[in-house]
């Protein structure tokens, strides 16, 4: 029987999307692949400067082969996969949730309100994240995340009760539990499937933030309705041995590449996020703004949830959800 690692693999395989290999000029060649579906997107722009920054800094000796969300066969639930397995060197991970479960603690609906929470909540994870994901045969050189995400759709969504009956494209299952305590079914769809399954009415709507999804996807939907689930993380990780056996100069630059240059992502997306929201404003889309009572109603909602959730993952997740909810207080 063919193993699901072995599928992707197989179908992966390819000139671009084969493990690096040091030529004998000297140069290495990395493949890249990102989950993000549009190049006007803020991690893909920052990529490109990774990108420019290693080739000019190896002098051209490491070269890395970057490839949008659909251009290569793989779903962007089998990023960490394929990385672990050294199909791709480089992921831009951010459906990683089927493979690193714990990660799930930092998208609980309703858990974390702000960027000040976030980055607190991010700082106890980095070591239970770093640990899962080196079981999986990957590095994590960095995180950034996306402003909050928020509902949207083809069709009225006003309130929380707006919800029932929908269709919408969630990113994780913890948000899909929160759109199913309100009468919604949640779908999990890759970024570069979005517009198609809009299209033909798979999904009436998404969750995402403006300066994500609702900036590319904005011509297919209709409603807006701001209430911030949850934030979105990315990680970007590595091949742990391919890291490894990188020339001490090529590992040095890209490591201070990601580390340096990543952060920018976040900060791109916040400031455009209020940019973005008074143009879909402008071009006529229909924005709500939740109260402090949906924001009440909407935690009361999960807050049973919460470790509910993490018991049922086991090992180290409750003691990090514990750890998360104490700094956070609630």
């Amino acid at each position: 029987m063919i193993t699901r690692r072995q599928a992707i693999a197989a179908l992966a395989a390819s000139p671009v999307a084969a493990p690096a290999v040091l030529r004998a000029q000297g140069t290495v060649t990395w493949t890249v692949y990102t989950y993000v579906p549009a190049a006007t997107l803020a991690p893909a722009r920052v990529f490109q400067e990774i990108i420019e920054r290693v080739s000019k800094e190896t002098n051209g000796g490491f070269q890395l082969k970057y490839h949008l969300g659909g251009a290569l066969t793989i779903k962007a639930t089998d990023i960490t996969t394929a990385v672990g397995d050294n199909v791709i060197q480089i992921g831009d991970d951010g459906f990683q949730q089927g493979n690193v479960p714990i990660t799930g603690i930092l998208r609980l609906p309703m858990l974390i309100t702000s960027t000040a929470e976030f980055e607190k909540a991010l700082a106890i994870m980095k070591p239970y994240v770093d640990k899962a994901y080196d079981k999986r045969g990957s590095t994590v050189l960095s995180t950034y995340y996306f402003p909050f995400q928020i509902a949207w759709s083809s069709k009225k969504l006003t309130s929380l009760d707006d919800l029932k009956g929908q269709k919408i494209r969630a990113t994780s299952p913890e948000q899909i539990e929160f759109l199913k305590r309100f009468g919604a079914n949640g779908l999990t769809v890759g970024g570069s499937e979005v517009p198609s399954a809009l299209e033909r009415g798979v999904v009436d709507g998404v969750l995402t933030a403006n300066a994500g999804g609702g900036k590319v996807w904005k011509d297919l939907l209709k409603y807006c309705y701001d209430i911030g689930l949850n934030f979105f993380e990315a990680n970007v990780a590595v091949n742990k041995e391919a890291y490894a056996k990188l020339p001490p100069a090529y590992k040095e630059s890209l490591t201070k590449a990601i580390v340096e240059l990543s952060p920018k992502m976040t900060q791109m997306m916040a400031a455009e996020e209020s940019e973005e929201a008074a143009k879909r404003k402008a071009e006529g889309m229909i924005q709500t703004k939740a109260t402090a009572e949906d924001y009440k109603r909407g935690a009361d909602k999960m807050a049973d949830y919460w470790d509910a959730w993490a018991k049922g993952k086991g090992g180290e997740t409750p003691e990090a959800l514990k750890k998360v909810r104490e700094a956070l207080g609630r």
